[in-house]
């Protein structure tokens, strides 16, 4: 009989501490692995909310690094739309891509700030890379440094190349519907120049001019009583080049494409033929 007391003491001992434990597993660990569980979920939640926004932000960035600089140039010589076509279709158009009305607006305004200054560098590379960057700033000094990074970062330099370039105009002026092919042919020889393009949609052509002989077109454009639309400036390189080093085409690529996410760059003039898919492949 003390012998059975003695087990059942000792199954009551047991059970109670089992028990326990259970209560224990009840009221602590299971809340706290709820708790856990909970947590991570809100931790997976705002994840994805960050790289939504992460991508839209970075969807946002490439839209105005793509507009800003183009309507910045086109606004450059006038910045009212009913008088500039040209820059009233861009405008149009960069709405349509979903570029905000403010971002917009402070581009094609912003030559209305006296401080604001254009400046050209001039950059060396590997392989005889060569390249000229045109800013528009309000601090010369701070793109400067920002470029200087760039530079070091890929082992390029600062150098002057522009005389390895030709400085040329394009030139778009309206012209009448009526006129024919051949006597565009004949406007642009009066001009001074046989390198034209021209948009019937919009009834304009562009012409291409070496920058010295600008005056006397602007001149001879004047008497053919050709409206002036809008002008733009461009440099081709003397001497174009294709890379073909893997190590150079990837410090060429990642180099340009950090020049298209600074706002203060308005283009790029290099003499590398196979840029594009330089790159694409970055």
């Amino acid at each position: 009989s003390s012998g059975i007391n003695a087990e059942y003491g000792k199954f009551e001992v047991t059970n109670g501490i089992l028990t326990f434990f259970i209560m224990m597993l009840n009221h602590r660990v299971v809340p706290i692995i709820l708790t856990c569980h909970r947590a991570l979920a809100g931790h997976a939640h705002w994840q994805n909310v960050a790289k939504i926004k992460g991508a839209n932000d970075a969807k946002k960035s490439k839209l105005l690094t793509l507009w800003i600089p183009k309507l910045r140039t086109e606004a450059k010589n006038d910045s009212n739309l009913e008088r500039n076509s040209s820059l009233r279709r861009m405008v149009d158009q960069a709405k349509k891509e979903g570029v905000p009305q403010t971002a917009i607006k402070n581009a094609i305004t912003a030559w209305e700030n006296r401080e604001f200054k254009e400046h050209q560098y001039g950059i060396q590379g590997r392989d005889g890379f060569i390249a000229l960057i045109d800013c528009a700033t309000v601090s010369i000094k701070k793109t400067e440094n920002d470029i200087q990074t760039l530079l070091r970062r890929h082992n390029f330099k600062f150098a002057s190349v522009a005389f390895m370039f030709s400085n040329l105009r394009d030139i778009q002026c309206q012209i009448p519907t009526e006129i024919s092919d051949e006597e565009l042919e004949e406007l642009a020889l009066q001009c001074g120049t046989e390198d034209y393009v021209t948009d019937r949609e919009n009834n304009s052509i562009t012409f291409t001019i070496e920058a010295e002989d600008e005056k006397d077109f602007l001149s001879e454009a004047k008497d053919n009583n050709l409206q002036l639309i809008s002008s733009g400036t461009r440099f081709v390189s003397h001497q174009m080049t294709s890379i073909s080093d893997s190590e150079t085409k990837r410090r060429i690529g990642m180099f340009m494409k950090s020049l298209e996410m600074m706002h203060e760059v308005e283009n790029v003039h290099h003499n590398v033929e196979n840029m594009d898919e330089i790159i694409e492949a970055s």
